[in-house]
């Protein structure tokens, strides 16, 4: 008799490294038949673009992805896809099946969701991996309900980018790990650079069957795509300054120059790297509290214009 195909979830707060770990796991997973869910706040898919960029470069041809974007999937506004999506693949079945969420999901409702819908006897929860951001997670535990929820529902829990905290910082994440979850494995690491062979002997994930969730409609922070304007980086980066502080996440594809580039905030940085993936659609997706939604859009339409003496001297 077939195995089950086995599920393994990845959590962790917006920028903490989930897109890598994902990239890993499929070259890990090489030689299995791959199926991944990937759950993206924005309006815009922007992990899927990335990730389906990775699959065709990998030796892997048997992967498919399924986006689901603009919410959490463990959100009564989008549990229904989600459960769509998995159906889909108790029909396609793969060996595995990746489920990436968004960075604000909570994920303890995951179990009751399999349940409620008979899907638990389809599937094994192989592994439930949260990625900590070493330098956001204490800023933002007590402001983010999710951020907890999701160390408490895993049973890998990666405390990534550590090269960039003191060892007292990191005994004081740890602390806070160890109240919230004592059972979990607790791996230290930068670039989420770990040895995936944790997956061969790692017991099955016992998940929670919590009846709520902290994703909610009324709850569910602010998503805007601001569109593609003509913009130099020069005029990118003064706008992220101006707003790095009112926004959770920002993310997306932008033309400069006739040339493609991939931007994303990590470490209160602006990162804009040249790509070669053909975009159907340019803009940026944000996402922040609501009551910042104008804020963000305002300074978009003042900020990024291209004044004649950047585009000359770029």
């Amino acid at each position: 008799m077939k195995r089950k195909p086995q599920i393994i979830l990845v959590t962790g707060f917006l920028g903490s490294g989930k897109t890598t770990l994902l990239n890993r796991l499929i070259e890990f997973y090489s030689s299995k038949k791959l199926a991944m869910i990937i759950n993206d706040f924005g309006k815009i898919a922007v992990d899927g673009m990335l990730l389906n960029d990775l699959v065709e470069r990998s030796d892997n041809n048997n992967t498919t992805i399924y986006e689901i974007s603009n919410g959490s999937i463990f959100c009564s506004c989008l549990s229904a896809e989600l459960v769509k999506s998995l159906k889909y693949y108790v029909e396609i079945k793969p060996d595995v099946l990746l489920i990436e969420t968004s960075g604000l999901s909570d994920p303890s409702t995951f179990g009751k969701i399999l349940e409620d819908n008979k899907l638990d006897k389809d599937f094994d929860i192989a592994a439930s991996f949260c990625i900590v951001d070493s330098i956001r997670t204490m800023k933002l535990a007590n402001k983010i309900v999710a951020i907890e929820k999701q160390i408490k529902s895993s049973n890998i829990i990666v405390v990534n980018k550590t090269d960039l905290i003191s060892d007292d910082e990191y005994s004081e994440i740890e602390r806070f790990i160890k109240d919230k979850n004592n059972n979990a494995s607790l791996l230290k690491t930068t670039f989420v650079n770990i040895d995936l062979s944790i997956l061969d002997t790692h017991q099955n994930a016992n998940y929670s069957h919590e009846a709520e969730t902290c994703n909610t409609v009324s709850s569910r922070p602010g998503s805007i795509v601001l569109e593609q304007k003509e913009v130099t980086e020069n005029s990118l980066n003064e706008f992220y300054e101006i707003i790095k502080n009112k926004i959770f996440r920002i993310k997306g594809f932008l033309n400069i120059k006739g040339n493609t580039y991939f931007i994303s905030d990590n470490n209160d940085k602006l990162q804009i790297q040249k790509s070669d993936k053909h975009v159907e659609r340019y803009g940026l997706s944000v996402l922040l509290p609501s009551d910042t939604t104008d804020f963000v859009e305002n300074n978009w339409e003042k900020t990024i214009i291209t004044k004649l003496s950047e585009a000359t001297n770029e």
